[in-house]
């Protein structure tokens, strides 16, 4: 897949202007020392070390893509930090559900959620963000770090095309409409680096 070939360079070309964001990403998800969380996609695990640091040594990480290449990333990172809190596992998002998550970071809710850099590019990505949805406890919280372009020019397109996304979708809408407490903050990035609007959407999962 194109996402294995993306892997063999993402890091080097494209990371560094990511990097500097995705503490505040993991920020907003609010987490509480021993924590559950799922990063997904994890990548190369850029968004890694901010979550352990987050969770403790009592949380658990879940990290998961569908890329094999970026896994091999990601697991060669989780065995250089030595993080012992932290599971791979190579999966398409739709298929993550209930038992997945009790057959690797053990049984229950999560606690939150971390989709950087997926929303736009995920196949059927509103499936996606509900069955992700589903996996947070109430109170739990939902983060969508993404890009948004309300109309594309030639940075927007070269983005799309490496990274096999779709700059235009609003993807934070489905968070919005479900989180009393939603918010949508745009980052104080170049929108001529990126291709848009780079931002972090957060929400709490209202109790039923």
């Amino acid at each position: 897949m194109w996402y294995d070939v993306f892997s063999l360079f993402y890091d080097r070309a494209l990371e560094g202007h990511y990097a500097p964001f995705r503490p505040a990403a993991v920020a907003a998800l609010r987490l509480p020392s021993g924590a559950r969380v799922l990063d997904l996609p994890c990548g190369t695990g850029q968004s890694l070390a901010p979550l352990v640091l987050a969770v403790g040594s009592s949380g658990k990480v879940l990290g998961v893509d569908a890329s094999g290449g970026m896994l091999k990333k990601a697991e060669r990172r989780v065995a250089r930090e030595g993080w012992g809190n932290v599971v791979l596992r190579r999966a398409f998002a739709a298929d993550v559900d209930a038992a997945m998550i009790a057959d690797t970071i053990g049984e229950g809710a999560l606690d939150g959620v971390l989709c950087a850099l997926g929303m736009t590019a995920l196949p059927e990505w509103e499936l996606a963000f509900e069955r992700l949805f589903a996996l947070l406890r109430p109170g739990g919280r939902f983060v969508t770090f993404d890009v948004y372009a309300a109309s594309r020019n030639f940075q927007s397109r070269s983005v799309e095309l490496v990274a096999r996304a779709d700059l235009s979708r609003e993807a934070w809408r489905p968070l919005a409409e479900r989180c009393d407490d939603f918010e949508r903050e745009v980052l104080p990035a170049d929108p001529k680096v990126f291709g848009g609007e780079l931002y972090i959407a957060s929400g709490t999962k209202p109790s039923a």
